[in-house]
């Protein structure tokens, strides 16, 4: 059987195209199975390299384990075709794929590439949501639409955060800003189908949650044997893993970017300060690029607490303050390491 959504111009049919090790299963009743169309976003930023299906699927059946790629329909703002989004088809909506947990069975996955807590829908990601939307219910496939955090045991996911009730009403005027945000991460969590550390984590994870960190916080699991129902430490898990690199094997004089101790915020200045701009600076978080030294100045100001800021968003995720502490120092000390500092 055709279904409409199929015969959309930006439509791709990608089904057994992607990099897999299997199949899903089946739904218990097929298609009529599906009450809800799912909504993701895919939590990558639109600018970074791996924001494409090819990497999707290499994730989820190399790292999670899955069969196949996690979404049955992705929306590729990055791609253009016939003047819309491109719309991927890369699972078959017969199929009970792992993005909804429990509600796998009954639920459609879309993914729309992006991270929508900081990327901005366009106007050609909308009229592709608006067109795969309506031909979905032209095709009597779901009754409902829900967000990911919309979804039993997910609200605490950032996922999807863009208002899609209003993309399927065609509001263009504020492109979309946030809607629902995702409630506190829960101390415990109840593994749901489709699970694995590495995709709950999702990489960088809720506030900072690393895979390393559930593993440490959970000593007693085996992380490749999970099961349905079982409860693990998720909140809990926070800076639960200290990597051993990040202790210095030697006084940090001897090293090419010595680090200051204590703690450092605006407002100071010195040698301490001069210690941690130069530091940063190499790892290429300049204090100011276009000031001479890059910014390296001994001065604690703006520009070196937006440097940290930068720093601490992609090595201290659940610490984003511009001060510089202990886990800061820890995060930047491993970081000159493997850089050969």
């Amino acid at each position: 059987m055709t279904y409409k959504f199929q015969q959309l111009p930006q439509l791709v049919d990608k089904r057994g195209k992607l990099p897999s090790k299997g199949s899903y299963n089946k739904r218990a009743n097929g298609v009529k199975s599906i009450t809800t169309r799912v909504w993701h976003h895919s939590l990558t930023k639109l600018s970074a390299g791996g924001s494409n299906i090819v990497a999707f699927a290499n994730f989820h059946v190399g790292t999670n384990g899955w069969p196949e790629i996690a979404y049955h329909l992705i929306i590729d703002p990055n791609t253009i075709i016939n003047g819309k989004a491109a719309i991927y088809y890369c699972v078959d909506i017969s199929k009970r794929s792992y993005h909804a947990g429990n509600s796998n069975t009954i639920g459609l996955g879309i993914c729309v590439i992006g991270d929508y807590r900081t990327d901005k829908l366009s106007e050609v990601t909308i009229r592709s949501i608006i067109d795969l939307h309506k031909a979905l219910i032209a095709d009597g496939i779901g009754k409902y639409d829900k967000a990911h955090n919309e979804m039993p045991g997910y609200s605490w996911k950032a996922c999807c955060v863009f208002d899609y009730n209003k993309a399927f009403k065609d509001v263009l005027s504020d492109l979309l800003p946030p809607a629902k945000q995702p409630d506190p991460v829960p101390g415990l969590y109840t593994i749901q189908e489709g699970d694995t550390f590495w995709s709950i984590a999702e990489k960088d994870g809720p506030a900072g949650i690393t895979v390393n960190d559930l593993i440490a916080a959970n000593s007693g699991v085996d992380p490749t044997k999970l099961k349905v129902g079982q409860t693990i430490k998720l909140g809990k898990s926070q800076y639960a893993y200290t990597p051993k690199p990040d202790v210095p094997k030697k006084p940090q004089s001897s090293y090419r970017y010595p680090l200051p101790s204590g703690v450092l915020k605006k407002g100071a200045r010195g040698d301490s300060v001069r210690q941690l701009q130069k530091a940063l600076a190499a790892v290429h978080f300049y204090p100011n690029k276009n000031a001479k030294n890059n910014g390296v100045d001994g001065i604690y100001g703006n520009d070196t607490a937006d440097a940290v800021r930068r720093f601490q968003r992609v090595y201290v995720p659940g610490q984003v303050d511009g001060v510089y502490g202990t886990n800061t120092k820890k995060k930047l000390q491993a970081v000159l390491k493997s850089k050969g500092y």
